[in-house]
């Protein structure tokens, strides 16, 4: 009997394991469109780019550490100075891609934040 007790409990630390294995993170990339001191259009990332740079556009990816892409997730982004209120909120495509052009009278740190299915993940996009 104490036999058949114990095998009760394999199916469910099995599953628990799966659940673990199937765990993922979720994670952004922003790509942006600027305009540089020469006049050239050229894409950067968050972490590039240049101070004198006038952004035209973000492009933000959601994606999963296996590989999917956040399709239709929801996105909110927030302005500088604004951390309660979102200044724009929306849904990523199926792809995981959303676009915006922040208000570049807003300076400062714009914060895009990415939720589907229990995930999240944050940028920051320095706008100056």
């Amino acid at each position: 009997m104490q036999y058949l007790k114990s095998l009760v409990w394999v199916p469910i630390v099995l599953l628990g394991l799966m659940g673990t294995a199937l765990a993922h993170e979720a994670g952004l990339e922003a790509r942006i469109r600027a305009q540089n001191t020469r006049g050239q259009t050229t894409t950067y990332n968050s972490d590039n780019l240049p101070r004198e740079a006038q952004i035209q556009s973000v492009e933000v990816v959601g994606m999963f550490s296996s590989g999917e892409p956040m399709a239709e997730a929801q996105v909110s982004i927030y302005a500088p100075g604004e951390p309660a209120t979102p200044w724009r909120t929306g849904q990523s495509d199926r792809q995981g891609r959303y676009s915006f052009t922040p208000d570049l009278s807003k300076r400062g740190r714009w914060t895009v934040r990415f939720e589907l299915m229990g995930h999240s993940s944050i940028i920051n996009i320095p706008v100056r």
